[in-house]
């Protein structure tokens, strides 16, 4: 048997041979952290879908509301919650007091090197209506938010910042199709008087060209406050005249009044249509839009109902 001495060429061999196994396998496990998914936490899941059609598999997204049944306005964060927003490396809020639980979060978290972006601030002061908060059905805010995120995960990941370029541009031409289909609804019905329980599609409603007719009431509806006698009278006298051609309603949110509305439309013969607060995790940003405008035009073109409960 040979034995290879002390720092014979063997031996010398053998000892770089190890060494490069070491930093192969070192170069390995900073891959492998390097590669470990951003993890980015949403308020609600119709910012966590931009980001999740942005990132790809290099994001890990967490969207704290996404169960359809759950009304936003009252949502409760557990302690699960306010571990994730220690934890993540960016943040998604609505902003303008819909999502003030999760300011109370951040607060309460403080982690200066994490990354908040609050789609209400990305919209220019002019277009917010009235403190209205469902800025989300504004395609441009979505389109906005879309950029922001973009930005930061080309600064957080630049190894795949042109992937998440790639994916921006896709979205932009997505909402696009968006545009292009509430050009073509707002042709087919110009200028059309509209109505609803709260304003949760306000901004699509302006985009279209639309009148809102009872806003005081769906503000007071979406702040849970009671509506003046008139207000409530004033919405009534609109649906059995049918002065309205649609009533817009929030799926997620109902009350009574809401509910009794709602009633009376489709004994009227007035169109109506639900609308979603947020995007359901199996949707894209803009395939939800494309869904609500859809939905909406299918409705006002079903055949109305006679009439004659009307004024039951």
């Amino acid at each position: 048997m040979i034995v290879a001495r002390t720092g014979s060429p063997s031996h010398r061999m053998m000892l770089r041979l190890f060494r490069n196994t070491l930093f192969l396998l070192a170069l390995l496990a900073a891959a492998r952290v390097d590669a470990a998914p951003l993890l980015v936490v949403a308020a609600e899941s119709t910012y966590g879908t931009i980001a999740r059609q942005i990132g790809g598999e290099h994001v890990r997204v967490v969207s704290l509301i996404r169960n359809p049944d759950v009304d936003p306005h009252s949502f409760e964060a557990s302690p699960q919650a306010a571990r994730l927003v220690a934890s993540a490396r960016l943040v998604l809020r609505n902003g303008l007091g819909y999502d003030t639980w999760m300011q109370r979060l951040l607060q309460a978290n403080p982690v200066p090197a994490r990354e908040v972006l609050v789609a209400a601030d990305l919209l220019p002061r002019e277009r917010l209506a009235n403190g209205n908060p469902h800025v989300f059905y504004d395609p441009r805010v979505g389109l906005a938010m879309a950029v922001a995120i973009t930005s930061w995960l080309c600064r957080a990941d630049p190894a795949h910042a042109a992937q998440f370029r790639a994916a921006e541009q896709h979205l932009r031409t997505q909402i696009g199709q968006v545009e292009q289909r509430i050009r073509q609804l707002a042709r087919l019905h110009p200028a059309l008087p509209v109505t609803a329980t709260e304003p949760v599609w306000g901004y699509m409603v302006r985009a279209l060209g639309w009148t809102d007719r009872n806003s005081g009431l769906q503000t007071h509806v979406m702040n849970g406050t009671e509506p003046s006698p008139r207000e409530v009278a004033s919405f009534d006298t609109d649906l059995r005249q049918r002065r309205v051609a649609l009533l817009i309603h929030n799926r997620q949110v109902r009350t009574p009044l809401s509910d009794s509305l709602l009633q009376l439309a489709r004994r009227c013969g007035v169109a109506t249509v639900g609308i979603d607060e947020f995007t359901p995790p199996s949707k894209d940003y803009a395939q939800w839009l494309l869904d609500s405008l859809l939905r909406t035009q299918r409705a006002l073109a079903a055949p109305a109902a006679t009439g004659a409960r009307c004024h039951d």
